[in-house]
């Protein structure tokens, strides 16, 4: 497996608006669950890697909790405390990878969509370092599964992304294929996290976290062909492309979308939450 290349993650920083706009959210019971599990509430020290434009923060922030946030994106960023102000909300502009905490500690290190971007040799050597005794580190995900018109759509779209040079995503799996994944790779957050999100990394957790608690939620969505395709403008392989060979993509796209699939596609994701408490040092 070829290690991912983690520059791809300066990327949406250009695209920070549609990000914002088209990404899923995360469902209500996810953030339930993490503060049940890890015992949050609003005077708990979380950090967030990763914010982005607060897709997730967003369900944080509606429970009264504070977020620090780390991001290197500074569009990204500034989405973010447009969003929230800055009564329980911050942003750090750095990769996590260099960023510094000067000290600092929390209750939980939580991110969405974003950890894999991190350098496996820091991911969670830094991350154990600056949670308190009896915290955690929760990872949160949105995978998409194998049914519905999304999923035809891009199955119908393979060979001309292929011939664009489209760099080919992860193949869709089923709930079932997921929930094997879990019992397979759940004993350490980190080989579950390659496992999830194919990162080319044989870095673990180790002896760094104890177990996670990972609970999955299966959702749904549709999108009109202009959500579809400005969903798929958010994501590095696209943002990576020459522009004008994007821009004729997202045109096909978008016809196909229109004449074959009655202008909407419904997609299908798991929602991943994977909670492991710090071990004591």
């Amino acid at each position: 497996m070829v290690l991912r290349d983690l520059a791809r993650g300066l990327t949406f920083d250009g695209a920070a608006t549609g990000y914002d706009r088209y990404r899923p959210r995360y469902p209500s019971a996810l953030f339930d669950d993490l503060r049940d599990v890890v015992g949050l509430d609003a005077n708990s020290r979380i950090l967030e890697v990763g914010c982005g434009p607060g897709v997730a923060t967003e369900g944080m922030m509606a429970r009264g909790w504070s977020v620090l946030a780390v991001d290197p994106g500074t569009r990204l960023a500034q989405v973010a405390r447009d969003k929230f102000g800055d009564e329980r909300f911050a942003v750090e502009i750095a990769t996590f990878d260099e960023w510094d905490p000067r000290g600092r500690r929390f209750d939980v290190v939580f991110s969405a969509a974003a950890y894999h971007w991190v350098a496996p040799e820091v991911r969670w050597r830094k991350a154990a370092g600056v949670i308190v005794e009896h915290g955690f580190i929760a990872l949160a995900g949105n995978l998409t599964v194998a049914e519905g018109s999304f999923h035809d759509f891009s199955d119908a779209t393979r060979t001309l992304r292929a011939q664009l040079g489209v760099g080919e995503e992860r193949e869709a799996s089923t709930v079932g294929d997921v929930r094997q994944l879990v019992t397979a790779h759940g004993h350490d957050i980190g080989d579950l996290w390659e496992a999830v999100s194919p990162q080319g990394s044989p870095v673990v957790a180790d002896d760094l976290f104890g177990a996670p608690d990972v609970r999955l939620y299966p959702w749904s969505t549709t999108y009109s062909t202009v959500e579809a395709v400005g969903l798929l403008a958010t994501y590095s392989r696209y943002l990576s492309m020459d522009p004008a060979k994007r821009t004729a993509l997202f045109s096909r796209m978008a016809t196909l979308i229109d004449d074959e699939f009655g202008g909407e596609l419904t997609r299908h994701y798991v929602g991943v939450l994977a909670m492991a408490r710090r071990s004591a040092r």
